[in-house]
């Protein structure tokens, strides 16, 4: 009750007019785009390249932006005030320097940046920062009662993850800018990144347009106090002391030596082309009182291209949560021949306890219906579980992404499961390529291998794990305290939430 009480809770965003702002028109001299000019080999045709190491997509995104030479667009659904955060904002601080113009879109309640701070960044002539669907009362004590007040609007959330530079490369996936991201903290998330070039590259600019000047966004300015210049050069000091023993130890042992860290000045990168699709959610999605609230793209495009596969499907989701129509779906194409495989995570690696104990109760009718399924493996060695509500997984499955017949690929930020479909924005991109396609199928199969991951399987009405040397009969590895986290959550009615 108190849950449909919040949800019915919608309040609206203060109005504004702001000038609208685009994507630069390319410069044809630019490094980036002679780079692109001289690899592309017909302007019909997109150049992909998958980002599977974490310090390989770190070390694309520097090298992106320290390539620019007009203009840099982020957005993201999390942003951390840790080493890689100050890292990519003091490259986005010597981008504007050299005249870029740096566009920073950010979810408010995602990252984790304070107010101060992206003020700081946004006192730069070059830098401009907005918030997506942002809580109205900012100081820190009264963000927790404006989460509850406005908890109808602010439910709906950016999820995207997104980096556009020159107009010409960009970056999607599942990583958000954190530590955890890039393998470069005890908390390892595998994840997923794919980097573009060519044809698709003007729709992916035009959607970040939509989003920047969607009225579901908000400059920081109009919603925090405007600081000083002080304020800026304290900030570049921080990120200097940040950034210096970052630099000594794991940026320079496993990211400066990735071949995509200079990648633009050489040919380490093989290009897979063919043709492309952007599917991204509008910004209205997440406006409750907005006709294309109840409007999934991306969520529609996936179950399209699903029906229209004859042999196979393949889905990397961290958090699956099919429901009851979710789940008829995918057995009618078990039925109908179409071998339908799944990696999420298991007990032992979710971030999120709550979502695993909405999935647990659908993998016995999926398994009966032909569906099979992995779980990831949690890293060998003991664990720490003294939280075990809300506590972070040492190692967890981050990725999305979606293989269609070999064919065709989808590489985004959706997972599935009902916040994804129904309440937060998404994004990503669908490839055309069978080569990439094979590509992405083959991590699955390195994923799904017995040293990586638990298949499931039901034996006289049971569900098992098994890894080729040992079965266990209930969750593995999980710890008590997860499973009693699990169990108590599968008594509340959130599935619509998670």
């Amino acid at each position: 009750m108190l849950l449909c009480l919040l949800t019915g809770c919608a309040t609206s965003l203060p109005e504004h007019d702001l000038p609208p702002s685009y994507t630069l028109s390319v410069r044809q001299d630019s490094k980036i785009a002679t780079y692109v000019g001289s690899r592309q080999p017909e302007p019909t045709a997109s150049g992909f390249v998958l980002l599977q190491a974490g310090p390989d997509a770190l070390a694309a995104r520097l090298q992106l932006i320290e390539g620019a030479e007009q203009s840099l667009d982020l957005q993201y659904y999390i942003y951390n005030q840790d080493r890689t955060g100050a890292l990519v904002a003091q490259r986005l601080l010597r981008a504007a320097d050299r005249g870029v113009r740096v566009r920073l879109l950010l979810d408010d309640l995602g990252n984790q940046l304070d107010g101060e701070r992206l003020s700081a960044l946004d006192r730069h002539q070059n830098i401009e920062v907005r918030l997506f669907n942002p809580l109205t009362l900012r100081q820190r004590w009264l963000r927790n009662i404006s989460k509850i007040s406005e908890f109808g609007r602010i439910n709906h959330r950016m999820h995207n993850k997104l980096m556009i530079a020159d107009g010409q490369v960009f970056i999607t996936g599942g990583r958000n800018i954190g530590d955890e991201y890039y393998a470069l903290s005890e908390v390892n998330f595998r994840d997923l990144d794919i980097m573009g070039i060519g044809a698709v590259s003007p729709e992916v600019a035009r959607s970040f347009d939509h989003y920047w000047n969607s009225d579901k966004v908000l400059p920081i300015g109009m919603l925090e106090r405007r600081v000083g210049r002080t304020r800026l050069q304290a900030l570049r000091a921080r990120l200097v002391r940040s950034t210096s023993s970052f630099d000594e130890e794991a940026y320079r042992k496993r990211i400066k030596v990735s071949a995509f860290r200079h990648f633009l000045d050489t040919e380490a990168v093989r290009w897979h082309w063919g043709l492309a699709d952007w599917i991204y959610d509008p910004p209205a999605k997440a406006d409750p009182f907005d006709r294309l609230n109840t409007v999934p793209l991306v969520g529609r495009s996936l179950v399209r291209h699903a029906s229209e596969a004859d042999g196979e499907l393949l889905a990397i989701t961290a958090y699956f949560i099919p429901g009851d129509e979710g789940q008829d779906f995918l057995l009618r194409l078990a039925e109908n021949g179409v071998d339908v495989k799944v990696l999420t995570n298991s007990l032992a690696t979710t971030d999120v306890v709550a979502v695993h104990s909405s999935y647990a109760p659908y993998r016995e009718g999926l398994l009966a219906g032909g569906v099979r399924i992995w779980e990831l493996k949690p890293p060998r060695g003991p664990r720490r579980d003294v939280q075990p509500f809300f506590n972070e997984s040492t190692a967890s499955l981050h990725a999305k992404a979606f293989v269609f017949d070999r064919e065709r690929v989808f590489i985004g930020s959706i997972n599935l499961d009902p916040r994804s479909i129904s309440l937060n924005t998404e994004s990503g991109v669908l490839v055309y390529d069978d080569k990439l396609a094979q590509q992405t199928a083959e991590l699955f199969e390195l994923w799904t291998g017995e040293n990586t991951a638990y298949e499931l399987e039901l034996r006289d009405g049971s569900l098992h794990w098994q890894d080729g040397q040992r079965t266990w009969r209930r969750e593995p590895r999980a710890g008590t305290w997860r499973r009693l986290g699990a169990w108590l959550f599968r008594w509340l009615p959130i599935e619509s939430q998670l």
